[in-house]
């Protein structure tokens, strides 16, 4: 089977002719820039085309810029994002699981978590004890895992302040994903280690930041009014294979 992966759009749409076709779409999160319900609907209303076009499934899960997505959280309100994507084959997970079957394939177990160490942002948990208690929660058989952030020392290197230098990612995810081994682990957030690695044996890792950031600055080094998200890398493709089927 086929799965595109993307993340980090930011709030914007890419091109249709640049989304290759596929059994299930990925978002890893960051889907909008400024966290508002405007933004959302018309990512939902991109969402719904692309499954009426050329996917069976999407799978989405928050990052730390969907402040309206922790909202609905906090509320206690997500069964109304149902509502808001407003297609059964669009499938938001926040901590939760879904279990897809496609033919000539054995099930396949989805799960997504948006959970990152990024200051006062939306879904963000500073506490390491807190997040290993998180991650602990991913099932044993989880055969695709989805994230918004990276596990420590594998496509998260950042060289931006924001996320600080060097190897930026989750030392607690890590340990989830030595634990749980999936076969694919899908997420983007650093937006400079896009990429795809096979560094585990049987487990595919994808950094599938769908934007660069302009890093603009003025004279000064003060970030200048251009500054901001570019769409610049593709969307990455994972054919996941079954022998003996």
């Amino acid at each position: 089977m086929k799965i595109v992966c993307i993340s980090d759009t930011h709030g914007q749409v890419i091109p249709f002719e640049d989304m290759p076709e596929g059994d299930v779409l990925i978002h890893a999160g960051d889907i909008t820039n400024n966290g508002k319900i405007y933004w959302l609907q018309q990512q939902a209303d991109w969402f719904r085309m692309l499954v009426d076009t050329k996917y069976e499934h999407l799978i989405c899960i928050g990052g730390n810029h969907d402040y309206v997505l922790d909202a609905f959280r906090k509320e206690k309100a997500e069964e109304h994002l149902t509502r808001l994507f407003g297609d059964n084959r669009i499938h938001y997970l926040r901590d939760s699981s879904v279990t897809l079957r496609f033919a000539g394939t054995p099930p396949i177990k989805f799960y997504g978590t948006p959970w990152v160490n990024c200051g006062d942002w939306a879904f963000s948990e500073p506490d390491n004890s807190r997040r290993r208690q998180i991650f602990n929660q991913i099932p044993g058989d989880t055969d695709v895992l989805i994230s918004h952030g990276p596990p420590y020392s594998i496509l998260d290197r950042s060289n931006m302040s924001g996320h600080g230098k060097g190897s930026c990612g989750d030392l607690e995810l890590l340990g989830a994903v030595e634990r749980v081994r999936p076969r694919l682990h899908v997420f983007g957030h650093i937006h400079e280690s896009y990429g795809r690695a096979d560094l585990f044996e049987g487990t595919t890792f994808v950094n599938a930041a769908s934007t660069r950031i302009k890093n603009e600055r003025d004279a000064k080094g003060y970030l200048t009014a251009d500054s901001g998200y570019w769409l610049g890398n593709p969307p990455i493709v994972v054919n996941l294979t079954w022998e003996g089927l």
